[in-house]
C-alpha cells in the first residue's frame, strides 16, 4: 500500500477566491483496504487510475474504476473500500466562499462517471503548489483546482465528449444554411434529436437550438460591428430565415433594432 499527501496548513483559506484547493494525494491500495465514517464539509474529487473501489454515502453505493471520476459533497460520511490489489486513484478536496455555485456549475454528483485519463501532472502540480505557503501558491493552487475540475467534467477523450465537439464542428460548418436545423444535425451524427438535445443541455447548459442560434447570433453580431453590409446580407451570411427574424432575436437578446446594435453596440 503506498499513500501520498499534502494538505494545506490551515482550516480556511486566506484569500477571497472563489474556490480554495484544501489537500490532494495519490493512492495505491489493496484488496481490504478501507476509510470509514468521517462527516466532512468540503468536495472530495477522485480520480480511477486502476482497479475499483467502493464507494458509500448513505443508503447510496457505487463504484469507481479506471478513467472515472466520482466525489463526495459537503456533509457527506466518507466510506470508501478497495474491491481489487493495486487499485490506484488521485484525489483532491476544497472548498470556498461559493462552493454551492460551483457544484451547481459543474454538476458535481456523487456517482461515477466517465472522465479519460487522470491528468498525472494537474495533480502533481496541485501538490507543489499547496507546499508554496505564500498567497500567490494559494492563488495558483486555486486554479489548478479548478483546471482539474473542469477537465474532468470536458475530458475529450470520452464519448460524450466527442459527441459534444462534433455537434460544435457541425454548427460551425453549417451555420450559414438557413435550412441546417437541430434535426439535420442529429441524422448527420446518427443520434436520436431527443438523444442528442440531452447530451447538449447537459454538456453546455443549453439546447442544441439555442446554441445554434447564438453561434449564428455571435457572428452576425461581427459582421455587424465591423463591416457595412446590410441587414439583409448579414442575415443571409449567418443562417437566419429572413431579415424580420433575425431582427426578432436581436431585439429579444439586446433589446434593440440590428441598425441600433450596429450603431450604440
Amino acid at each position: 500500500m503506498k499513500q501520498r499527501s499534502t494538505y494545506r496548513p490551515y482550516s480556511k483559506g486566506s484569500l477571497r477566491a472563489p474556490l480554495h484547493a484544501r489537500s490532494t494525494g495519490h493512492y495505491q491500495v489493496d484488496t481490504g483496504w478501507g476509510e470509514q465514517g468521517q462527516r466532512k464539509e468540503f468536495v472530495e474529487l477522485y480520480w480511477g487510475i486502476k482497479g475499483a473501489l467502493e464507494f458509500r454515502q448513505g443508503e447510496d453505493a457505487w463504484t469507481l474504476c479506471p478513467d472515472e471520476v466520482c466525489f463526495f459533497l459537503p456533509g457527506d460520511v466518507h466510506c470508501i473500500k478497495a474491491l481489487a490489489d493495486n487499485s490506484e486513484y488521485y484525489w483532491m478536496t476544497f472548498d470556498g466562499p461559493h462552493l454551492d455555485f460551483l457544484i451547481a456549475a459543474f454538476g458535481l454528483e456523487r456517482r461515477s462517471r466517465p472522465a479519460g485519463n487522470c491528468p498525472v501532472e494537474l495533480f502533481l502540480r496541485l501538490e507543489r503548489e499547496l507546499r508554496d505557503l505564500s498567497l500567490d501558491g494559494e492563488y495558483r493552487a486555486g486554479a489548478t483546482c479548478y483546471q482539474i475540475l473542469s477537465v474532468s467534467r470536458f475530458n475529450a477523450e470520452t464519448t460524450e465528449n466527442q459527441a459534444v465537439e462534433q455537434f460544435r464542428e457541425l454548427v460551425e460548418e453549417h451555420f450559414q444554411e438557413p435550412a441546417t436545423g437541430v434535426a439535420e444535425i442529429a441524422k448527420e451524427m446518427n443520434v436520436h434529436r431527443s438523444t442528442l438535445n440531452r447530451l447538449i443541455r447537459s454538456r453546455l447548459g443549453l439546447t442544441p437550438t439555442e446554441y445554434l442560434i447564438s453561434f449564428r447570433l455571435q457572428e452576425a453580431m461581427k459582421l455587424l460591428r465591423d463591416t457595412n453590409y446590410s441587414i439583409k446580407e448579414i442575415a443571409e451570411a449567418t443562417g437566419f430565415s429572413d431579415q424580420n427574424y433575425f431582427a426578432k432575436v436581436i431585439s429579444r437578446r439586446f433589446d434593440k433594432t440590428p441598425s441600433q446594435f450596429r450603431k450604440h453596440g
